[in-house]
């Protein structure tokens, strides 16, 4: 998964649960200004502990795959695309 990526998917969970930027930057324990940048894409310039936050919030976790590795079967029935 590419960072632009990671932030299309926060962008579309928080749209889901109903949230603004500002809900979901609270109830990640993170300020406006670092969830905002998780959510343009400029994840690379804040820490991998945030960006585990957020995602924790929304049920997600990061997973670490072989790059170039093909799908497994259990990753197309779950949707992934990356």
């Amino acid at each position: 998964m590419s960072l632009m990526q990671l932030s299309e998917t926060v962008k579309k969970y928080r749209k889901i649960k109903g949230w603004n930027q500002s809900e979901a930057a609270g109830y990640a324990g993170i300020s406006l200004n670092t969830y905002r940048r998780i959510e343009d894409g400029f994840i690379e310039e804040v820490g991998i502990t945030k960006v585990d936050e957020v995602l924790s919030l929304f049920g997600l976790e990061i997973v670490l795959r072989e790059k170039g590795r093909p799908l497994t079967l259990e990753e197309l029935q779950s949707g992934q695309t990356y």
